[in-house]
């Protein structure tokens, strides 16, 4: 044996050692070795195979084919495997409810197989009573359940199918109890609670409305065990004269007891669900002038005259989608859903010339602060109250400064930076059709008449014709997404203009007209710059930034 062959051989014996199949090529070719080659072989061989079946046995592979039988090392394992496959058989069998099986082969593993199926005998016939005594409490229930006059349905959690119904809910629900011919709206019933119940875990109180009986009913329902199904128990109630005089309840908490309009708590729960669902509206603040002087010269009867009169109006000009609410004393507001400013101005002039007109013992008038909102405001309740009060309080500003000054109307607007768009064009032409309005006031309250008075009409009615148009030219550059509207807002104002144009230079500037054109061009002025006008500029500004169209701005 020289050194080659040792080398060969204790590579063989390290490869066994490793698990490792022998190569044919590790064979030395020495005849001195060749009985101790062979061995080698072999052994690795025999430890090959009982390994590979040792694996099949780990997996729970009980099926494979076991080791050759000239493969005496795998004696235990074939020994081991054919307990575990009687051990199976066993197991099947205890699984099967046959509780007699033993194990006596397997040392501790014995006694603790032995233990449990001695437990699961016991448990067994524990829960055979349980289940006896169960069946008891189910006959016990049904028996005190039919005597209850409110209506009980079991129903299976698995199928939704009807398992009992006690004498109450049979009398309700059936017409003929022998053939249980179901009311038209049983079934839909029975729909809706298995409906619920797949989508709503754990013990559930809900309500269902029967449209075919007009009922509302209140189901309170468990989850329990009966006759060893899972199952539901629902106990229905009707509710409905009890909803009735809930609404009833929830109405007079929201209804105004003189207007009978919504109250100041309807009206903000509304603004809040409308900003929670992102919906375009147009808020708009109104107080009644003179409700006071009304008040304590004519009585309280009066006033109240005063403010059903305007509520009527409000009524008369509103959608059935809008809302019209009194929040206090002399103050109402109105939401107005998917509806823009401008129309909203114009309900308010209209409701405004109705109430002239209805004038008897003393004046009756509103002023207003109308502002839109939509996602790109980002205001919250608080914000919108505040803006469309101030702007009414400008107005009513206006209507005080008339009455007060001494020639009866107002001489002069104002330019305030609150005014201000932010486009300077748009501004310096607002602040030129303030003057020209301011002219135009100012020569009324001068008392000139005749040509001089013509060319001051004439001047603002052509000015303002001319900011239109720059303003109308800007937004066809700009590709203004609400031009359209925009458009008619301005021929609604010219209209205005045309019309106090005419009967000034016809009937010259008497203070019941000056008056009417104080109020309406500031009143306009304020609240189209402010409303409409600033969502305008806000579009050329997002225009030149991002060179493409604002479609935010509606």
């Amino acid at each position: 044996m020289n050194r080659n062959d040792i080398d060969l051989l204790v590579e063989q014996i390290r490869n066994i050692i490793l698990n490792k199949p022998i190569s044919e090529d590790l064979k030395s070719e020495s005849e001195e070795l060749a009985d101790l080659q062979e061995a080698v072989f072999y052994l690795s061989n025999c430890l090959t195979e009982a390994n590979e079946f040792l694996r099949h046995l780990r997996n729970g592979e009980l099926d494979a084919k076991p080791p050759s039988r000239h493969n005496f090392l795998a004696g235990n394992l074939k020994e081991l495997h054919s307990a575990l496959k009687h051990l199976t058989w066993q197991a099947d069998q205890v699984a099967h409810g046959d509780y007699k099986q033993t194990v006596d082969f397997l040392g501790d593993f014995s006694t603790s197989f032995n233990e449990m199926i001695h437990q699961l005998a016991d448990r067994e016939a524990r829960l055979k009573s349980q289940s006896e005594m169960l069946s008891e409490n189910i006959t016990l229930m049904k028996s005190i359940m039919d005597g209850l006059q409110e209506w009980i349905i079991v129903t299976s959690q698995d199928s939704g199918e009807v398992i009992y119904t006690n004498e109450s809910a049979k009398q309700f629900f059936y017409k003929n109890q022998t053939d249980k011919e179901c009311c038209a709206s049983y079934q839909e019933f029975l729909a809706y609670i298995t409906h619920y119940r797949q989508n709503n875990a754990g013990n559930c109180i809900f309500e269902y409305k029967c449209d075919f009986r007009k009922k509302i009913f209140q189901i309170r329902s468990y989850a329990i065990q009966w006759n060893e199904n899972l199952a539901y128990v629902h106990f229905i109630t009707d509710i409905t004269n009890e909803k009735a005089y809930q609404e009833q309840m929830e109405g007079l908490a929201y209804i105004d007891e003189l207007t009978g309009l919504h109250n100041r708590r309807f009206c903000l729960d509304n603004l809040k669900k409308l900003l929670k669902l992102e919906t375009d509206f147009t808020f708009c603040m109104v107080d009644l002038d003179g409700l006071k002087y009304a008040n304590d010269n004519f009585g309280h009867a009066a006033g109240d005259y005063y403010l059903k009169t305007v509520a009527e109006q409000m009524l008369n000009i509103s959608r059935t989608t809008d809302i019209v609410c009194r929040i206090g004393g002399d103050e109402f507001a109105l939401i107005f859903p998917n509806c823009k400013a401008q129309i909203v101005l114009e309900k308010m002039e209209q409701i405004d010339q109705s109430l002239a007109a209805a004038t008897k013992d003393f004046s009756m008038s509103i002023s207003y602060g109308v502002i839109h909102v939509d996602n790109s405001s980002h205001l919250d309740i608080e914000e919108i109250i505040q803006q469309a009060d101030e702007k009414m309080y400008i107005l009513k500003k206006l209507k005080k400064a008339t009455q007060n000054s001494q020639s009866g109307f107002v001489l002069t607007f104002t330019w305030t930076n609150d005014l201000a768009t932010g486009n300077a064009q748009i501004d310096a032409e607002h602040k030129e059709l303030i003057r020209a309005s301011n002219n135009l006031l100012t020569a009324c309250a001068s008392g000139i008449g005749g040509s001089e008075l013509e060319q001051t009409v004439e001047f603002l009615n052509q000015y303002t014709k001319t900011h239109f148009q720059h303003e109308e030219a800007l937004q066809l550059e700009y590709q203004y997404p609400d031009y359209i509207n925009h458009k008619r807002y301005h021929e609604s104002f010219i209209r205005v203009v045309n019309d106090f144009s005419y009967r000034l230079i016809t009937d010259g500037p008497t203070p019941q007209l000056v008056s009417e054109i104080n109020r309406k061009l500031g009143g306009w002025l304020i609240n189209h710059i402010k409303t409409e006008d600033v969502k305008v500029a806000r579009h050329i500004i997002n225009q030149k930034k991002t060179g493409l169209p604002d479609s935010t701005a509606q």
